[in-house]
């Protein structure tokens, strides 16, 4: 873990600053899409926490569009040696626009915009929203490692991954909720457990096909700080699969009799997940920040 650990001690307040806006901007875009592919895919949800979670996903999409733009200002003050009078150059800011962060950025900020017409209400908007979720996910692949050879799978790769956890972290509020408030919480979080064993899979296949292209798939590849960061992103991500293997065919049937012990469970499940999810986040941030793969 030597390569971790000069990498990690090279830090300054500037790059903590870009890792945590990036962490913000994973978190906010993916529970706005979440949500937003939960409320097109799950129709076992009651009316009222489906109201409450197109509200969820409306404020997440406005907290996503902030960061996302702050991280283009964080970026220029990068550019001037870490001033924030970098942050507020023009010339600095429109050369960040016109970088792979800003076509990205800009990409994300349209597919928000998209989500955001589930302020109405029907069916049209919530399939126009599951588009934006599909746009903001896909944005991601417009900048940072999904770049290299070969681009095109790369950026499906990357794509897919997130849409992927998206939808995972998309259910969790709604599964928290109901499991106080409704008898219902089993047939939903039964409905979810059909459905997450192909998001597993992809979540799988996505990220393992990924780390084999851009790093060759070889063992000299934990040497490199890159390798080491990606380790501890699958053991965290490995412990997430661990509570949710739990939900499904431990507290899942137990839901379904009715126990309410099982409600109170899946609820420390759902926050312990909540905690590792966004770890995963933070350490996906701190990689793609001060690691590359070789």
């Amino acid at each position: 873990m030597r390569a971790l650990l000069e990498v990690l001690g090279s830090i300054d307040e500037l790059t903590f600053i870009s890792i945590v806006v990036k962490t913000l901007v994973y978190g906010t875009t993916l529970v706005a899409a979440g949500s937003a592919l939960v409320i097109v895919s799950l129709k076992s949800i009651d009316s009222a926490t489906k109201k409450r979670l197109q509200w969820l996903a409306v404020g997440s999409a406005v907290l996503a569009a902030l960061f996302s733009v702050s991280r283009i200002l964080v970026r220029a003050s990068f550019l001037d040696g870490g001033t924030w009078a970098g942050a507020i150059d023009p010339v600095l800011v429109q050369l960040v626009i016109d970088s792979p962060l800003g076509t990205s950025v800009a990409l994300r900020l349209a597919g928000l915009v998209l989500l955001l017409t589930l302020v109405f209400p029907g069916r049209i908007p919530e399939w126009i929203a599951a588009a934006g979720a599909v746009v903001v996910c896909t944005s991601f692949a417009f900048r940072g490692h999904a770049l290299e050879d070969p681009r095109v799978l790369l950026g499906l790769l990357v794509s897919v991954h997130l849409l992927g956890l998206a939808f995972w972290i998309g259910v969790l509020w709604p599964l928290h909720r109901l499991s106080v408030r409704s008898p219902q919480v089993g047939v939903v979080a039964s409905e979810f457990g059909g459905k997450a064993v192909w998001v597993v899979g992809l979540l799988a296949v996505a990220g393992v096909v990924a780390l084999v292209v851009l790093t060759g798939g070889t063992l000299a590849t934990l040497e490199t700080a890159y390798g080491q960061f990606f380790a501890v992103k699958l053991l965290v991500f490995t412990s997430v699969l661990g509570f949710a293997a739990w939900n499904k065919f431990r507290l899942t049937p137990m839901l379904l009799a009715g126990d309410d012990q099982a409600a109170k469970g899946l609820r420390g499940a759902i926050r312990i997940e909540s905690f590792l999810i966004a770890a995963v986040l933070f350490v996906t941030a701190t990689l793609t920040t001060l690691s590359s793969p070789a």
